[in-house]
């Protein structure tokens, strides 16, 4: 049976640590989505204003020791890119890269906003007008249309088996060598006469007139061109806007605007440290915004 976690956080910095320890702590199952060696603590030379480090501590180290608390007490780790939310019902999914994941309840600790994230050429341009970033919602449109979806994981499976329902070419296009996926969506699409499946490609640039006409992609160290008449995207391009935008008001630099209790909009849904507005980008501030949004979790569960 698939696993429902208690509370998903995602970023692995001082605000999500922080969270995963207080409710692992809690005996609450935690998963902790994170990307390796990101994030403005991680790359922190030396830190001397965190207390309990006289001689101060690398950012690199006090990242690590934090996280390995967290692990003491139960949290458990994945890396991967956040794709999306689910977030709505009682079970929520939390989409990545990495597959995707059931929770009660969710911490977002992606650290500072941006009112863009970082695009691939052609990409803002053609949103709307073949460019997506989800085919469950958007694949009416492509009845008997050639289209591509980039990325990788079982999200990308899942949503290019459900394309078939629709277009008459589906091209996955998977980001590194290896198609990481379960068996049985793998064979699903092997078996489609509809779904050619390539590995090793890295997409370059978005190209059209009016609407997605060609893809420019590096396949294998060579540079090739495909036809395409629509694109779905899970590379984590999306900006705040459209990755937090239904669940949460943004202030104009991208970040999440939160009650004083750090909820979201959405019942089940809170955001921490450096990605809240207004938060004072402090590591101990990061930590603090942490465990609120941890004990709100708590508070929650034991109403349950």
């Amino acid at each position: 049976m698939e696993k429902i976690y208690d509370v998903i956080i995602v970023g692995g910095g001082p605000a999500g640590l922080s969270a995963a320890l207080y409710t692992g702590r809690s005996r609450l199952s935690t998963l902790v989505v994170e990307r390796a060696g990101m994030g403005s603590l991680y790359m922190a030379h030396k830190v001397d204003n965190y207390p309990g480090f006289p001689e101060g501590i690398t950012g690199d180290e006090l990242n690590l020791r934090m996280k390995e608390q967290a692990k003491r007490f139960g949290a458990e780790f994945v890396e991967g890119t956040l794709l999306g939310f689910d977030p709505y019902e009682e079970i929520k999914i939390v989409k990545t890269d990495a597959g995707n994941f059931k929770t009660k309840n969710i911490i977002v600790a992606t650290g500072s906003g941006k009112n863009f994230g970082k695009k691939l050429k052609g990409e803002k341009e053609f949103l709307g007008k073949g460019v997506s970033y989800c085919a469950t919602c958007d694949g009416a449109f492509t009845k008997s249309m050639t289209v591509s979806l980039v990325g990788q994981g079982e999200e990308l499976a899942e949503e290019a088996l459900f394309l078939t329902k629709f277009s008459k070419l589906i091209r996955v296009m998977v980001t590194e060598d290896e198609f990481k996926c379960s068996k049985e969506s793998y064979e699903a699409l092997a078996s489609s006469e509809k779904v050619e499946i390539i590995t090793g490609v890295k997409l370059l640039e978005i190209k059209g007139k009016e609407y997605v006409e060609e893809l420019v992609v590096m396949e294998k160290e060579e540079e090739k061109v495909y036809k395409s008449d629509f694109v779905f995207l899970y590379l984590g391009t999306k900006s705040n806007a459209e990755m937090y935008g239904e669940f949460a008001k943004l202030d104009k630099n991208g970040n999440i605007i939160t009650s004083a209790d750090l909820k979201m909009n959405v019942e089940g849904m809170y955001a921490a440290g450096d990605i809240r507005s207004g938060a004072v980008k402090q590591v101990t501030v990061s930590v603090a915004d942490g465990t609120i949004a941890a004990l709100e979790v708590i508070k929650r569960a034991l109403k349950k």
